[in-house]
């Protein structure tokens, strides 16, 4: 029998559901949906949006929390900034006209977007339209129809793209997701996609609001899912905007704990202080309507989700003699900007921009969208301006910045450096009691399960002929994914072998299919102010705990394979008592490389990117403004082993390249005071 083929416990976790609700509320015997949906509940009820009476009050809730979320976007907006607009055309059409356009939101970076302008003497009130997660960004059918339904209305809408998206991929035209792996480089460069888009539509703001035909204290701002996400996003964050209607995208964090979501509707440590809630209230005094539609596929943003987060701050607006201009509206559709979303959208605008009707939803009837060749700023993916930077251009450019900052740097303190890498893990302390439970042998393999706070860790333990010599083996699949050739090599100097699944891989959960391997339990840890390779480092030095207790090691050391490979680093940085680290398959570097990974079109449901080995349990928050995988080696407290080193997207080192990489390692330990 396959030591990797043993299993702990003698049950398999249910079936992953898939009817019904696409969501991932998963099985109540799945112990990392326990500890996510308790945690979850409990942050949501400390940080609920407590009682605001008037006006005072709320403005000094909501500057507090404007600049707290700030710091976590970790992007600035510079309103003095030109926009440097450029026009590529212009489409005329019975009524209004649709102007190609792009402009400037960061220094060289430029968004790409539509005007919708009606016929007639100015000026307008105006509503900016972002997308959600449609490939083809602001050409998509719905947001189309809904963009020609507010100019035929009289409304300028400007319309634009998300960053990673079509006209501002990465191959211009080309269908990518700018989550997953992605957005998780984008964290490793202490930003968020989040933080990416609000500065982009504030910008859009800033344009709208230099348009001679657009009333510039009457802009509005709807979208729907991610969209929908971004117009909430946004009217938080700026208070131009007269009036929002996010569509599809409002539920709680903590349903998003344990849901779905993407990349750019995460807020790092976000349940940790606010929830939805408290966003919503950032919008207080102006318009504000919440769509949703009654039979949406995911759960997440499902009516009964919605309310939660919508009474309180309807009871805000209700303190303030305000409840006219706060409500909910339910399109019995699916998800979407549906007809009956746009029909909602036109009565809300008319109402809040305008001053005409009650608000309620008027019958519209959609024009057919043009073909997307039509609206095309670009004849081909070749003529898009270079100004047009991707995300992957942004983690590149700003992570090799940040490199080249830490090389530069005179001196490092281990103990300050240390210090400063635990709080970018979100170490927790290992609880002063241990329970390790034992079940019966098979084939000469002991298992075992050890209880550490909140979760259990359950590992395979094969003696070798050297009892005293321990090596933990570590897969960020889990133990069954481990090669029989990882294994022999583990074992060829007679060492015992400790096999476990870190949390979340093996046998300690289901593994979600949707957005990737690992994808979710990454975001839903970091909503609840922990990150998933901290929990794997957690977890080991539980492990190492418990050999030196349980099994007697004097001799410690720790193989890890791929994204194990930097947690065990992380350990030989942070930790003494190893005896030597094996890193195989693992990254030299957070640095976002492209070499191997040529698109970012992956499937959803696949468990990697196209010719890629790693997933985005590798990134964190910030890990290259704290330095690179070089300074985390150069503190190491043992001696470190490679095994085909690659780059961060699984591109094998040559020898130079890795003889590169050792030397930076040694210049930089020549700098640090132990």
């Amino acid at each position: 029998m396959k030591i990797n083929s043993i299993k702990v416990w003698n049950f398999d976790l249910p079936p992953f559901p898939r009817e019904g609700l696409f969501h991932l509320d998963m099985s109540e015997h799945c112990q990392v949906t326990r500890l996510l949906k308790h945690e979850s509940s409990i942050l949501a009820h400390v940080n609920q949006l407590d009682v605001i009476t008037d006006s005072e009050d709320l403005k000094k809730f909501q500057k507090a929390l404007r600049r707290k979320l700030w710091k976590i976007f970790g992007v600035s907006y510079d309103p003095a900034l030109p926009l440097d607009v450029r026009s590529f055309g212009k489409i005329q059409k019975e009524g209004y006209s649709i102007e190609k356009l792009i402009f400037q939101s960061r220094p060289g970076l430029y968004v790409t977007a539509l005007l919708y302008v009606p016929e007639g003497k100015g000026p307008f009130p105006a509503v900016l339209q972002m997308h959600g997660h449609n490939p083809e960004g602001k050409f998509g059918i719905n947001v189309q129809q809904t963009s020609m339904a507010l100019v035929k209305e009289g409304f300028v809408c400007l319309a634009v793209d998300a960053i990673g998206t079509f006209e501002r991929a990465w191959h211009c035209y080309e269908t990518e997701y700018h989550g997953g792996v992605l957005g998780g480089h984008l964290l490793n460069v202490g930003e968020t996609l989040m933080g990416t888009q609000v500065v982009d539509n504030l910008r859009a703001v800033d344009l709208l609001r230099q348009l001679e035909c657009v009333k510039k204290d009457k802009i509005g701002a709807t979208g729907a899912s991610g969209g929908g996400n971004q117009t909430m996003w946004l009217a938080a964050m700026d208070e131009r905007i007269a009036a929002a209607m996010p569509v599809v995208s409002v539920g709680s964090f903590q349903s998003y704990v344990y849901g779905m979501n993407c990349m750019c509707e995460l807020l790092p440590d976000g349940l940790t202080f606010t929830e939805i809630s408290g966003i919503l209230a950032l919008i207080a005094p102006r318009h504000l309507r919440v769509a949703n539609a009654l039979y949406d596929c995911n759960h997440d943003f499902s009516v009964a989700e919605m309310l939660k987060s919508y009474h309180p701050v309807e009871r805000v607006y209700g303190h303030l003699g305000l409840s006219e201009r706060i409500s909910f509206y339910v399109a019995d559709r699916v998800h979407g900007y549906t007809d009956r979303q746009r029909e909602s959208a036109i009565g809300f605008f008319n109402y809040a921009l305008k001053d005409e009707g009650n608000g309620n939803a008027r019958p519209i009837v959609d024009e057919a969208p043009l073909p997307i060749d039509d609206l095309k700023l670009f004849p081909t993916p070749g003529s898009r301006p270079a100004e047009i930077l991707a995300l992957q251009d942004i983690c590149k450019k700003k992570g090799e910045q940040l490199r080249k900052a830490m090389l530069e740097k005179k001196s490092f303190s281990a103990p300050a450096e240390r210090k400063a890498l635990r709080k970018l893990f979100r170490l927790r302390q290992l609880p002063s009691q241990m329970q390790l439970n034992s079940y019966a042998a098979v084939s000469g393999v002991k298992r075992y399960a050890l209880r550490v706070g909140d979760h259990l860790i359950p590992f395979l333990y094969k003696e070798g002929s050297s009892p005293e010599k321990v090596r933990i083996l570590l897969h960020p699949e889990g133990k069954g994914q481990l090669s029989p050739e990882t294994i022999s090599a583990a074992i060829s100097d007679g060492a015992s072998l400790l096999m476990p699944d870190l949390f979340g891989t093996g046998e300690t959960c289901q593994q979600a299919p949707c957005g990737g391997l690992h994808h979710q339990f990454f975001r839903q840890l970091l909503w609840i102010g922990r990150s998933l390779m901290g929990e794997w480092i957690f977890d080991i030095n539980a492990l190492i705990k418990t050999a030196v207790r349980n099994f007697k090691a004097k001799e410690l050391s720790l193989w890890g394979v791929k994204e194990c490979g930097v947690a065990a680093a992380a350990v030989n940085a942070l930790e003494k008592g190893l005896s030597g680290i094996t890193l195989e398959d693992a990254p030299v570097s957070m640095l976002f490389d492209s070499r191997t990974v040529s698109n970012f079109r992956s499937n959803a449901f696949a468990k990697f990117l196209p010719n890629a080995i790693y997933t985005i349990a590798m990134s964190q928050p910030g890990f290259l403004c704290w330095g690179d995988i070089s300074l985390m080696e150069s503190l190491n407290y043992s001696k470190v082993h490679w095994i085909t080193p690659r780059s961060s997207d699984g591109t094998p080192l040559s020898q130079e390249e890795f003889a590169a990489h050792e030397g930076e390692v040694n210049t930089l330990r020549k700098k640090i005071s132990f």
